[in-house]
């Protein structure tokens, strides 16, 4: 696996009227923080209908994806930081070859409605003359959303030869009806079998009650892959994200919100958290997926991967097989999920909302969520080591080397530069000797 170094140009929406950007080179020096205009007043109306299109699934073609997608980039993007995105786009990508990571950061609290917005339908507008680039698919590109007030997330140290452990949790109340999943699960199996070494599919829980749950998360999964139903509005009528576990006697469901579903986690953190809403499901089902999943990596949770629109169970296998295969060749978390929405991309076209539906949100500041240890270096530490704790001691500039055995159960001590000790023995070097002899 080869991995380019990286910029980054980091988006912060301040506030309504203003949008802030900081730039990085690879060695995270500063590149300049310009801002500019937040025009989403500007285009409301023209992004609302498109998404209401979106939200039926009445996509017909990649003119009216183009349009949203060239809408959601002109809200962030006014004149001025348009041409500075190009120009810093033009640097990293044509010129020095290198990926650019652009994050993205909205208080969710402050400004819910624009954080809501499918931001990954972006894309470049053709007046810029780079052709064509869509922000969530683009290989050269790594699109994430990623708050400045999250702490970045620590690696999670694999053992050379450590298989990544992948836990699937199926939950279908019988109120609620059927949940498709065999097409994830056989999608699975198989990448399980092809990359046996690298990865392992836990048994599969069916019903996923909790308690069903929490035996799972004692595997110690590093992913956990939740398919279910969502809803965006609780008992009271509030509207709160909520996801449906199943319960343990009546097989009705046990809904729980964004605190409760995390402290589930208690038991053991993944490393990333995968939420799929069922293929028959709803778009506020979805919805509170997205909700749901932007507080779960607020729990210290390093990433969490939610569906913002309901998918096909084909789409949905098709992300995360790519997404579960670069993760175990060792791809940083947000490539590889870059990668997971372009294969789906690839295979639907722009004329669909498939590619702009997985969302990621990561507190890991270089992506690299998991870092292996090569057996190579292990090896090669351990020989450093052991080469340390044998280096002779070195007495008035001298440095003597003795290869000694250790006899029975005496030990090798060194003394001064004309004399040594095994165990209870004392051995002169010859040079002493000498002296010795002289006196």
């Amino acid at each position: 696996m080869v991995v380019k170094n990286y910029f980054t140009y980091r988006i912060r929406v301040a506030n309504n009227d203003r949008v802030q950007v900081q730039k990085w080179n690879s060695q995270h020096e500063s590149k300049g923080e310009p801002s500019g205009e937040l025009c989403y007043k500007d285009k409301q109306e023209e992004i609302k209908n498109l998404l209401q299109i979106v939200a039926n699934n009445e996509l017909r073609n990649s003119k009216q994806t183009r349009t949203l997608g060239e809408a959601l980039f002109d809200v962030l993007f006014d004149s001025t930081l348009r041409q500075d995105f190009v120009n810093f786009h033009f640097q990293v990508v044509q010129q020095e070859k290198q990926l650019l990571r652009v994050e993205l950061d909205i208080d969710e609290q402050g400004m819910p409605e624009l954080a809501a917005l499918p931001w990954e339908f972006m894309c470049l507008p053709a007046s810029a003359n780079l052709g064509e680039i869509w922000i969530g698919t683009d290989p050269n590109l790594v699109f994430s959303r990623r708050r400045a007030q999250w702490n970045p997330a620590p690696p999670i140290q694999l053992e050379p030869g450590e298989r990544l452990r992948i836990a699937l949790a199926i939950a279908a109340p019988k109120d609620l009806g059927t949940v498709e999943y065999e097409t994830v699960k056989s999608v699975l199996d198989d990448l399980a079998k092809e990359q046996s070494e690298r990865i392992e599919l836990l048994p599969i829980v069916n019903p996923a009650t909790p308690n069903a749950i929490d035996a799972l998360l004692e595997k110690q999964p590093h992913i956990f892959h939740f398919i279910g139903h969502g809803r965006l509005q609780d008992e009271d009528g509030e509207e709160v994200g909520q996801i449906a576990l199943v319960k343990k006697v009546f097989n009705t469901a046990s809904w729980l919100d964004a605190g409760g579903f995390a402290e589930l986690l208690n038991r053991h953190r993944p490393g990333i958290v995968l939420l799929q809403a069922c293929e028959s499901g709803t778009s506020s089902a979805s919805q509170a997926f997205v909700g749901v999943a932007s507080k779960i990596v607020q729990q210290n949770i390093p990433v969490v991967v939610a569906m913002q629109y309901e998918v096909s169970n084909l789409t949905a296998s098709q992300f995360a097989y790519e997404l579960y295969e670069r993760l175990a060749q060792d791809y940083p978390v947000d490539i590889a999920a870059q990668n997971g929405r372009r294969t789906v991309a690839l295979d639907m076209g722009y004329r669909k909302r498939d590619f702009a539906t997985p969302v990621i949100f990561m507190r890991v500041q270089d992506g690299y969520l998991f870092k292996r240890q090569s057996l190579k270096d292990q090896v090669q530490g351990s020989k450093a080591a052991s080469d340390s704790s044998q280096k002779p001691a070195a007495q008035g500039g001298t440095q003597i080397i003795q290869d000694v055995k250790q006899n029975g159960e005496k030990n090798i001590n060194f003394g001064q530069a004309s004399n040594f000790r095994i165990g209870d023995d004392n051995y002169h070097s010859e040079s002493s000797q000498n002296k010795n002899n002289q006196k």
